[in-house]
């Protein structure tokens, strides 16, 4: 019986997605040897059947997670990016400043999907999808420990005072200031990015990205999924011009991200 051809050429292309961490556009051509234009009408077939999508910070291809078994940490965070990718995209469109969607793992917080190659902000290129943020020190680690359970985060403080942060300004914070920064967060009702921090784990006299950041966590039944911020240069002094502007916006967004989580 004869196959058919344009099925088989999908096929194909579903198998290239699902070895890789993504796959971009010039890669995939190169793996299977269809034209571009034919692989990517390809591409955005599978997109509509939900079968494979975009990221927005790297533009790789991959596979949907809807079609992963096996239910790994890992595709936690694909799945959360990839219903959270088209909500950061309108959200930057709004404020034109960009958004990153971070994780809590492994006792800090893992870059999950940005928009920053949206906006035409200079990206730092330490700052790739993967990227581990200082879980005391950044926005999205201070919404997180603000609003994750109570068994949470006493389980990543332990973790802390067995293995405290190397950064100085890091482990001044666990040491001493954590508490107020917490109460702090949950009253003003979003997070801020410490002045101490230039967005790595190192020093900020070592490396500083320039930026700063405010943050709210992504909240469904099961917790905090994630967070969000919006960042800016910091140069410019405006914070409070973001919040009073954007706010709405950001909150807006991580809700509109957890209501597709709960479907």
């Amino acid at each position: 019986m004869k196959s058919i051809r344009a099925l088989e050429r999908g096929l194909e292309v579903l198998r290239l997605l699902s070895q890789h961490e993504g796959r971009s556009l010039q890669q995939l051509h190169e793996a299977c040897g269809l034209p571009k234009p034919t692989l990517l009408r390809i591409l955005h077939t599978l997109e509509q059947a939900g079968l494979a999508w975009r990221a927005i910070y790297d533009g790789y291809w991959r596979r949907g997670v809807s079609l992963q078994v096996d239910e790994r940490p890992s595709e936690h965070a694909l799945r959360l990016a990839e219903i959270a990718a088209p909500h950061l995209a309108a959200l930057q469109r709004k404020a034109l400043w960009p958004s990153d969607l971070l994780i809590y793992n492994d006792y800090m917080m893992e870059l999950a999907e940005s928009s920053r190659r949206l906006s035409g902000l200079a990206i730092n290129s330490r700052y790739r999808i993967g990227f581990r943020v200082d879980l005391f020190l950044s926005a999205p680690g201070r919404a997180w420990l603000a609003w994750c359970s109570a068994a949470e985060r006493e389980a990543a403080l332990a973790h802390y005072r067995e293995h405290p942060p190397a950064n100085m300004r890091s482990a001044q914070v666990f040491r001493h200031e954590l508490d107020a920064i917490v109460e702090d967060t949950r009253q003003r009702g979003f997070a801020v990015r410490d002045a101490g921090f230039g967005g790595a784990e190192v020093e900020m006299s070592e490396f500083d990205d320039g930026l700063d950041a405010i943050a709210v966590p992504i909240l469904t039944s099961a917790g905090v999924r994630g967070c969000i911020n919006l960042v800016w240069p910091r140069r410019y002094g405006l914070r409070a011009k973001v919040v009073e502007a954007h706010l709405v916006d950001l909150r807006a967004t991580a809700q509109a991200i957890a209501d597709n989580l709960r479907d």
